[in-house]
Order: structure tokens, then C-alpha cells, then sequence
């Protein structure tokens, strides 16, 4: 199209304008080459086509498929406010025509053709060329030049050089089109590589997790087992000596020795329950009922503990399958782990909610939060921080929770204390 432009028969004064167009032209073109900004490109054609042409103005049109309308994206020597006001049904005003014509308008009595904004009329505009910009045979936008002084300004020649400037803000509307899209694979590529991986991260780490519970409980039941049975033969012999009659002084040892046999007991039991949670059958169950029950069997050692339970439950929860003694056990050793967690007493607040499709409850205590190296460590078995203590509790809670199909996790709070989040699916899980 270039080539049409330039006639070695014009007078010396034409020709030198139209080699100043060429050279616009493929400055244009050099530029638009070398970036990949959609604004600065279209801003980069118009301000050529409006210095090459005998133009005042011009703005460039964009369809908006969203609000189905030509929207000026780009203007010359407009006012900012000219380009919002300005704009076109689909099938309205000048770039209406050209949407349905696909080919250049020129316009010699502007004021009186109802095809031109009156936004445009009112700023002076006498004449108006008005070219496509064609992309994969689509009309996707308008070049509009104006002119305020001339109104016979544009004759073929414009119309063609202004077509020129056209296909190339097509051409890069395209590109930019193409790359964006290209940009957007990619991020979604990312994404989704991204969600995978961490699937299947998650998945090796709950892998991981199992068989290191599996061989922990297996080793845990085994000592249980050997242990139980001389544990039976010493308290047999416990039983015994306390049916004797002893002296003040032996009967207090005696007491001592049988409140340690009954704390070794008490592992011996925890062992056991780690080594194989009972297969129990899931039932519907009410969490707030759950909890309440919890809170009324540890009501008299909160109260001795100084410690202020909140309670914030949503309403209307939806119940969920589950074992209700197996829940009952998770929520009384996040219960006393608050406790343990503020030995000069504090607030504990117990939150119960819905997200989704799972049912969240939170403890979230004021004590002195979770060590850091503790936290990945904090569900393994024969784990603790505290002096006392077989570091089951929670380990087994964690088990528990996993047979639920939900997960038990914990943090720190960022104004201190720790928080423990138990997420339980309405729907059940194993």
C-alpha cells in the first residue's frame, strides 16, 4: 500500500509531502516494532497520522465487547473529557458505518451529518476520514481524523495513507491480542503447575506421615502389649500389700507407688489407643453439642485454672458424620492444651463456623505461642515441650482428625498465643 503513495509524476511539492508521509510511515513502523506497549503504540499512529495528514484531531476507536460500544482509547488534540463522552453503539455514528460498510468515510460537511458526534461538532470539526482497522477480516476498531478549517481536506491520497496507519494499529492490536493471550496461558500454565506440585507435595507429606504413624503405632502397641502384662502382676501385688496392715509410713509409700503405677497405666492406655483409635462407627453428629459436653466435663478444671472460655458459634450449622467419642477426645486435648498453655490462667476462645463445605472450630489461647522449632514437629508422637507428659495427646487428636477425612494444624497468633484449627468436611471422610 506504501508503494501507491509515492507518484513519481506529481508536481515536486507533492511529492516531497508524500515521501514525508513515507517516511511517518516507517518511522511508525520502526517503532511499533520495538515495543510492545498497546497505549504508547496507538498513541504513536495517531500522533503520525495527525502530523502526516491535514488534520486538527482524530481519535482511535476500539470495540468495548463488554458494554457492546466504540470507545475512544486513544485521541489528538481532544480534550480528556471529549474522549469519554464520545462513543458509539455497534451499529451507530461513524464508526457504526464503517463497522457494516468495512471500508474509509470521508465526511466534507461534518456539522451537518448526524453520523458525527456532537461532541465533535461542537469542538469546531468541519471534516472527518474515518478508515477501518481490519484485523483476521474483523473490523476492531476506527481511525477518525478531523479537520476544524478544511472542509475538503481529505482527498484520496489521505484516505490511503490514512489506511496505511490504520493496518498498522491493526497489526499490532493483533499482536498485542496474540500476546496476551500468550501471557495468560503461561500464567495459568504456572498456576495450575504451581497447584500440582503442591498437591502433590501435600500428597508425599500425608504419605510420609502415615507410614511414619503406622510404624510408630505398631512399635507403640508392641511395648504396650510387653509392658501390660508385668504391670497386671504389679498390681496385683498392690492390692495385696494395701489389704495389709502397715505402718503410716509404708501406707504413704505405698499410695506414692500406686498414683505412679496408675500414671504408667495411663501411658500403657494411650499406647494403645495410638497403636489402633477405635473402629467406631460414624454417626450425625452436632459439633456445638460436642463441644458443649466437653466444656461441662472440663468445666471444674478451667475453673481451677483460672482460665475464661469465649465461645462463638455460628448458627445453624449442618451436622456431620462422624465418631462422636473420637471428636469428644480431639476437643478435650485442645482443651487442656489451652490450659496447660496459660499456667496463670488467661482466655481461651473457641470458635465454631462454616467455610464451605467444612466445618472449622479454632482454640486460641494467650499463653506464650508454640516454639518455633516445634512446629513441625508439633503432631509426632512422644513429641512435647511440656515436663510432663507422654507427648500422645496430640498426635492422637491429629490421627483422629485424618480418619475424619479433615485436618488438625496449629500457628502462632500475631499478637501472641497459639491457635489450633481443627477442619472437619461436611460430607465425611473415611
Amino acid at each position: 500500500m506504501t508503494t501507491a503513495i509515492l507518484d513519481k509524476n506529481a508536481p515536486p511539492e507533492q511529492t516531497w509531502q508524500q515521501a514525508q508521509a513515507l517516511a511517518a510511515i516507517h518511522e511508525a513502523g520502526r517503532e511499533i516494532a520495538a515495543t510492545l506497549d498497546l497505549d504508547r503504540t496507538l498513541r504513536l499512529v495517531m500522533q503520525k497520522a495527525a502530523e502526516t495528514l491535514p488534520s486538527d484531531a482524530g481519535a482511535i476507536f476500539i470495540q468495548d465487547q463488554a458494554s457492546q460500544l466504540f470507545r475512544v482509547v486513544v485521541s489528538h488534540n481532544l480534550l480528556p473529557e471529549q474522549e469519554d463522552e464520545i462513543t458509539f453503539a455497534f451499529n451507530e455514528g461513524v464508526p457504526g458505518w464503517v463497522l457494516g460498510h468495512r471500508q474509509p468515510l470521508v465526511i466534507s460537511d461534518a456539522p451537518n451529518d448526524p453520523r458525527v458526534h456532537p461532541k465533535v461538532v461542537a469542538s469546531g470539526v468541519v471534516a472527518v476520514l474515518a478508515v477501518p482497522l481490519i484485523c483476521r477480516e474483523r473490523v476492531v476498531g476506527v481511525l477518525n481524523l478531523f479537520s476544524r478549517h478544511q472542509p475538503h481536506a481529505f482527498d484520496q491520497a489521505a484516505v490511503q495513507l490514512a489506511q496505511v496507519f490504520a493496518d498498522q494499529a491493526a497489526v499490532f492490536l493483533e499482536n498485542a491480542r496474540l500476546v496476551g493471550e500468550l501471557r495468560q496461558a503461561a500464567a495459568d500454565l504456572e498456576k495450575r503447575v504451581e497447584k500440582r506440585t503442591r498437591q502433590l507435595e501435600e500428597k508425599q507429606a500425608q504419605v510420609i506421615q502415615a507410614e511414619k504413624m503406622a510404624a510408630v503405632g505398631r512399635l507403640a502397641g508392641s511395648l504396650a502389649h510387653e509392658i501390660n502384662n508385668p504391670l497386671q502382676a504389679i498390681m496385683l501385688h498392690l492390692q495385696l500389700l494395701a489389704e495389709d496392715d502397715l505402718p503410716a509410713t509404708a501406707a504413704l509409700q505405698l499410695a506414692i507407688v500406686r498414683q505412679e503405677f496408675d500414671r504408667i497405666a495411663g501411658i500403657v492406655g494411650r499406647l494403645l489407643d495410638f497403636q489402633r483409635p477405635q473402629a467406631e462407627r460414624k454417626q450425625t453428629v452436632h459439633l456445638p453439642l460436642v463441644l458443649e459436653d466437653v466444656l461441662l466435663l472440663a468445666g471444674k478444671q478451667l475453673q481451677r485454672a483460672g482460665i475464661e472460655i469465649m465461645v462463638q458459634i455460628q448458627p445453624d450449622l449442618p451436622p456431620l458424620p462422624a465418631v462422636e467419642n473420637q471428636l469428644k477426645q480431639v476437643f478435650l486435648n485442645l482443651l487442656l492444651n489451652g490450659i496447660q498453655a496459660m499456667p496463670d490462667g488467661g482466655c481461651l476462645e473457641i470458635e465454631l463456623r462454616q467455610e464451605s463445605d467444612s466445618l472449622i472450630i479454632t482454640f486460641t489461647d494467650e499463653g506464650d505461642g508454640l516454639p518455633a522449632a516445634a512446629t513441625s514437629q508439633m503432631f509426632e508422637p512422644f513429641f512435647t515441650t511440656k515436663t510432663t507428659g507422654s507427648g500422645l495427646g496430640l498426635a492422637i487428636s491429629h490421627e483422629i482428625v485424618a480418619n475424619h477425612g479433615g485436618t488438625l494444624t496449629a500457628v502462632n497468633q500475631p499478637n501472641g498465643g497459639a491457635q489450633f484449627r481443627v477442619r472437619l468436611p461436611v460430607a465425611g471422610g473415611k
